[in-house]
């Protein structure tokens, strides 16, 4: 399966379905950053949000999937969705606990955006955050 490109009507939203592989989450990197050039935040983000999709749900199983969908507010703002495969996955509020080896990269997401959270459950989770002009 390759990663299919979709555009929105309005010209302010774009989306992309990726594989469940590794190698995906550099092409993820690479779409954000055509729609958004100059966002590290919102790349990073991505980055971080795909390989939790992949790492805690079945979007990492074989054949599984995650969407990542960009939305250009009129405000100049910008929301970030990661769309995952559902699956028993647990949502940690992030901690300041540096000594861990992983398990950061909501505490990461937490910093770069000025909003985020979680809607959806075993059935297919949507983490989206929003970032400022």
């Amino acid at each position: 399966m390759t990663p299919t490109e979709n555009h929105a009507d309005d010209d302010r939203t774009w989306y992309r379905t990726f594989c469940g592989l590794p190698g995906q989450i550099r092409e993820a990197r690479r779409f954000v950053r055509a729609h958004i050039p100059g966002s590290p935040d919102v790349e990073l983000v991505a980055s971080e949000l795909g390989t939790n999709a992949m790492r805690h749900t079945d979007s990492g199983r074989s054949g599984g999937t995650f969407r990542v969908r960009i939305e250009h507010r009129p405000d100049g703002s910008t929301r970030l969705e990661v769309e995952d495969d559902g699956g028993p996955a647990d949502f940690e509020t992030p901690t300041a606990d540096h000594t861990r080896e992983g398990g950061r990269g909501l505490s990461l997401v937490q910093a770069c955006a000025t909003a985020w959270g979680v809607k959806g459950d075993a059935g297919g989770r949507t983490v989206w955050a929003e970032f400022p002009p």
